[in-house]
């Protein structure tokens, strides 16, 4: 909605999840993977989805870790 919304040339973008960790240091590894956008622009896009409502209920109570590819 926000690469719609600012007229980016988003393609498409691959999300990827997987949980790592023991029972006190569990976390979400997530990896964003976006298609036709610039350095700039998949930056963003990390930012916003650090601040979307479902990742931040998640990380009240499990860490995630982002990383763009």
């Amino acid at each position: 909605m926000y690469a719609d919304r600012k007229e980016w040339p988003l393609e498409s973008v691959e999300i990827s999840l997987r949980l790592a960790g023991g029972a006190e240091d569990r976390r979400i590894e997530r990896t964003i993977a976006p298609k036709g956008l610039d350095a700039e622009q998949a930056a963003r896009l990390v930012e916003i989805a650090e601040r979307t409502p479902i990742t931040l209920t998640l990380k009240s109570g499990i860490g995630i870790d982002t990383s763009l590819v």
